[in-house]
């Protein structure tokens, strides 16, 4: 006789459904790469793929510039004290600021490996870690984020 776990087929959409009535927006904040100098005077080097004016201003000489663009999604939020302690032989380990359960996609892990920072609740977060949850299947991303200790 063999005892098994029977997880219902769409475990995903549940979880989904129900971040959705208990989520909030988050924001990430990732590094967009490609836009050009806007300096008049600077102009590309097809050759270098960088500015012929290496003393610009605005670009310093690459020609690329970056920008930081925001990635809004929905996410479970949890703050410290909110959620329960992480017990361990030596007493509670508290792990992070807060933590954020967003859905598994190409596109949020995507975002959440490359994030510069996020933006919870209206509080500018780093992210600590960030973990792949799921049972049977990886169906969500738990980020643990730490609040800037200068903001």
């Amino acid at each position: 006789m063999t005892f098994g776990i029977t997880f219902p087929s769409d475990t995903k959409e549940i979880i989904d459904e129900i971040r959705g009535r208990i989520g909030r927006d988050v924001i990430i904040f990732v590094t967009v790469t490609g836009i050009a100098c806007t300096e008049a005077t600077c102009s590309l080097d097809p050759v270098t793929n960088l500015s012929t004016d290496s003393f610009c201003t605005v670009c310093h000489g690459n020609y690329w510039l970056d920008t930081v663009s925001g990635y809004t999604c929905s996410g479970h939020v949890r703050w410290l004290g909110a959620d329960k302690p992480l017990w361990v032989a030596g007493g509670v380990v508290e792990d992070g600021d807060c933590k954020v359960t967003i859905t598994m996609s190409d596109e949020n892990l995507n975002n959440v490996k490359n994030s510069k920072y996020f933006e919870v609740d209206g509080i500018e977060m780093y992210m600590k870690e960030y973990r792949l949850r799921g049972a049977k299947e990886l169906n969500r991303i738990q980020i643990i984020l730490l609040e800037d200790p200068n903001t």
